[in-house]
């Protein structure tokens, strides 16, 4: 979550989006990562049939059950769809340590957030319950986001965890073409989505647990600079609720009015491997020592530091990020995908999307 622009930080390679153009910046912390030289911001956004469930309230907080998933994007003017690829396995590596500022023991806690309607209070929000931050992050919904990912020190209200590493896993692999790519998407600023690292999965065990990865690639802040869920008040924000469980049942502990921004990253630029089990984000401080290895180990602070702040790890991550999108080949089939959106969306809509 960024709720002021964030300090420049020094030390590893990275791209950064300005304008439109690529250009180089640095994240501190890192060893030297690869420049993803084909990543490209999100500009537009296709919705598949919003669902309206019957609304529930539990602890105070009123969910009115509501999804909006994403079918599909387009970046550089190219199209691409969701959906030939199976939902990745998403799982959260906590680091295990002990809190180290007066906000209470925050392993495990849960930071999910929701859109709201403009209008409503912020106890009113759009996204089902929660359950737990996996749950968020293993649906698509454009309403539903998991916030300050990698924040473990020093922030207000306790919006923070001990996440340290966020795996997405295809247990069958992924073969790596130049027309599948990964898209993610962050809630915040235009102009100040927050960075990250990334590293492909090169095998797993027989449970989906990574085993080794290839080398990491850096993402700046600065990307996914197109709005794409405008609406709201005169700064074209959307209002947003932020839920922790800190106490047991989710409650509402910050009021937050943002954007949406999305990125989209060629399995190409990620690794050269022919096959891939997927990805892993990481903090902009997470070094791998020069070794990859070192990328299976979170719960060492010597790769994996234990105090990173809101500063640099802030990723506000929206669900149905890490899905794999394939490139749309012909204008004939961009033509059937939006027909079909548009014919689900106006069959199951109740409310303003």
């Amino acid at each position: 979550m960024r709720l002021t622009n964030k300090i420049s930080h020094s030390a590893a390679t990275a791209i950064v989006f300005l304008t439109g153009t690529l250009v180089t910046s640095t994240i501190v912390g890192t060893s030297a990562a690869n420049a993803l030289t084909l990543t490209q911001n999100v500009t537009g956004i296709q919705y598949g049939a919003f669902t309206d469930g019957a609304n529930s309230t539990i602890n105070g907080i009123t969910y009115l059950n509501q999804s909006l998933p994403f079918r599909g994007i387009t970046a550089n003017s190219v199209d691409w769809a969701f959906g030939n690829s199976p939902q990745p396995v998403v799982t959260l590596r906590r680091g295990g340590y002990a809190p180290t500022d007066s906000f209470g023991n925050y392993n495990d806690r849960d930071i999910p957030s929701s859109e709201r309607l403009v209008g409503d209070p912020e106890t009113t929000v759009r996204i089902p319950y929660p359950i737990s931050n996996e749950t968020v992050l293993s649906q698509n919904n454009i309403f539903a986001a998991v916030d300050n990912v990698f924040v473990n020190a020093g922030y207000i209200n306790g919006i923070q965890t001990d996440i340290e590493r966020v795996d997405f896993v295809f247990q069958n692999g992924l073969k790596v073409s130049p027309g599948l790519a990964i898209a993610l998407f962050d809630r915040g600023p235009a102009t100040a989505h927050d960075g990250f690292q990334i590293a492909p999965v090169l095998s797993i065990d027989n449970t989906g647990n990574p085993t080794s990865y290839g080398s990491l690639g850096a993402i700046a802040p600065g990307w996914g600079q197109t709005n794409l869920r405008p609406g709201g008040g005169s700064t074209d924000n959307l209002p947003y609720t932020v839920l922790t469980n800190s106490s047991g049942e989710f409650g509402n502990v910050l009021s937050v009015n943002q954007q949406i921004g999305g990125l989209l990253i060629p399995l190409t630029d990620l690794s050269s491997a022919p096959i891939i089990y997927g990805f892993s984000l990481f903090a902009p401080d997470v070094t791998d020592g020069g070794n990859a290895t070192n990328l299976l180990n979170w719960t060492n602070s010597n790769f994996f530091p234990q105090d990173t702040p809101n500063a640099i790890g802030g990723l506000d991550l929206v669900a149905g990020s890490g899905q794999i999108a394939a490139i749309v080949p012909e204008p004939s089939s961009i033509f059937g995908l939006s027909a079909l959106i548009v014919i689900g969306m106006g069959a199951t809509l109740k409310r303003k999307i």
